[in-house]
């Protein structure tokens, strides 16, 4: 009767003990899948963040591009409007600037 008593101890502490490590398996386990978890958010975080750093860098660039089109269209604009004044009018300024220069 007492050995009886002592082996249902005996044996009520060892599932006791089993139980413990099963959960502390199961604590290691929710913190490994729980890191792993927080690495592939954060991955995908950071894939999400670049993409939409490098649609916000073609952006600018596109904008600028157009902007620099335009500033050089205006350029040619202009040059085009001096240069055709200058052939209309070089004659007479010629003329002018001599005869300032002879007076």
């Amino acid at each position: 009767m007492m050995d009886d008593i002592i082996q249902k101890l005996v044996e009520f502490d060892r599932q006791c003990v089993e139980r413990v490590e099963a959960a502390k398996q199961k604590k290691y386990d929710a913190k490994f899948n729980m890191t792993e978890k927080k690495s592939a958010i954060y991955d995908e975080y950071i894939k999400s963040q670049q993409a939409q750093i490098e649609k916000h860098k073609q952006n600018l660039l596109d904008k600028n591009n157009q902007e620099a089109k335009l500033q050089e269209d205006e350029y040619n604009a202009s040059m085009k409007k001096m240069e055709e004044l200058y052939n209309q009018n070089k004659d007479k300024w010629i003329q002018e600037i001599v005869d300032r220069c002879i007076k």
